[in-house]
């Protein structure tokens, strides 16, 4: 799975917001925050990974429990296919 094609992030502020560019304006009319967690996995799912894949980077990364990590991606990347935003 991955991050369709046409979405670019930016820090504006203290903020990082992912929107999307293009024709993609049209099926996705927003943007997203990001917490530095939550960008960390937006760019690993930039390449077509796993979520066992993402888990265990953010775990080591933030130095968290495994079974949090895994919980915390979940939720996360549900909400992208919520909104069609992932490739599968």
């Amino acid at each position: 799975m991955k991050i369709k094609e046409g979405f670019v992030t930016r820090k504006i502020a203290d903020t990082i917001v992912a929107v999307p560019t293009g024709e993609l304006v049209n099926e996705f009319q927003g943007m997203i925050n990001l917490t530095n967690s939550a960008k960390f996995v937006w760019d690993l799912l930039q390449e077509n990974t796993t979520i066992d894949e993402i888990t265990n980077k953010l775990s080591k990364k933030y130095n968290i429990d495994i079974n949090k990590a895994q919980s915390d991606v979940e939720i996360f990347v549900n909400k992208l296919r919520k909104y069609n935003i992932i490739e599968e």
